[in-house]
């Protein structure tokens, strides 16, 4: 059973190394006039960056890449593990070491600039545009969740194994004061981009971080945004987590993630219903 920590106090528990990064800027929240004035909001999932997880878990599938690291000549018919984005059994995409024969595969995110080469991946963003889609609707906006999600403003060549590259991207698209994608979205009142900054499991401990951004689909312009992120810790081991489909992590994402997003748009002013009123599916 997880218990969640909001980030006050619990921060510890980790290594400096999670603290760092994804300086965002304080809420920005709609004035009241403007948020009665929306009446219908599309949803747009940003893509994600890969989810962290320490240990890395190539030992753990592949025992014997464990022996080779203490061995001082490599063994035959070994191959040394490589850095890559991977894609789980259960479709999750995580950064992290591929060994020769792994059941994994490594996912091809390098092509130009098109939300398809998303599908066939988990997206935890995903989730949560669904949790803000029935959480709007529970406060009587009409929503409309945009099928394709949005790629971050990161090169081809950079979408790899190397976190820090994943950062900057949010980090970029969150400081800009521009739409991820405005296509198809003209008719709404509002669009709500919905993306992921810090997302790592270490030693059992889950990290998430949930960003908003209200954008005027007429001019482009960003309305509100914030914020909102938590610390879940349990006792359950990282396989237990991720495989065999990864369904107990997924809902972990799940749930959590729409309490977080049921916060961040009550903190734009976006929806006035109590979080208690909100049945997060």
């Amino acid at each position: 059973m997880f218990k969640k920590y909001v980030q006050k106090g619990w921060y510890w528990l980790l290594p400096a190394l999670m603290l760092a990064g994804c300086q965002t800027a304080p809420t920005v929240r709609l004035p009241g006039a403007a948020a009665s004035a929306i009446k219908t909001v599309r949803i747009v999932a940003v893509e994600a960056p890969p989810l962290e997880v320490l240990p890395d878990q190539l030992e753990a599938r592949m025992p014997n890449y464990a022996h080779e690291y203490n061995m001082v000549l490599p063994l035959p018919g070994i191959s040394t593990a490589q850095e890559a984005v991977y894609r789980s059994p259960g479709g999750i995409l995580i950064a992290g070491k591929v060994g020769q024969g792994d059941s994994v595969e490594i996912a091809d995110l390098s092509a130009k600039g098109d939300a398809s080469a998303l599908a066939g991946y988990w997206l935890p963003t995903r989730e949560l545009a669904s949790a803000a889609e029935a959480q709007l609707k529970a406060a009587h906006i009409a929503a409309e969740l945009k099928p394709q999600a949005a790629r971050l403003p990161i090169a081809a060549g950079e979408r790899t194994a190397y976190i820090g590259h994943w950062r900057d991207a949010v980090d970029r698209w969150y400081a800009q004061n521009a739409p991820a994608s405005l296509e198809g979205v003209q008719t709404a009142d509002a669009v709500l981009e919905v993306g992921i900054g810090r997302y790592r499991i270490f030693e059992g401990q889950t990290s998430l971080q949930v960003l908003l951004k209200l954008i005027d689909p007429h001019t482009g312009q960003v309305l509100a945004k914030t914020s909102k992120k938590t610390l879940l810790i349990g006792d359950t081991a990282i396989p237990a987590l991720l495989y065999p489909q990864g369904e107990r992590f997924k809902g972990l994402i799940r749930e959590n993630g729409g309490r977080l997003m049921a916060e961040a748009m009550q903190d734009i002013g976006l929806t006035p219903v109590r979080l208690s009123e909100l049945t997060v599916p």
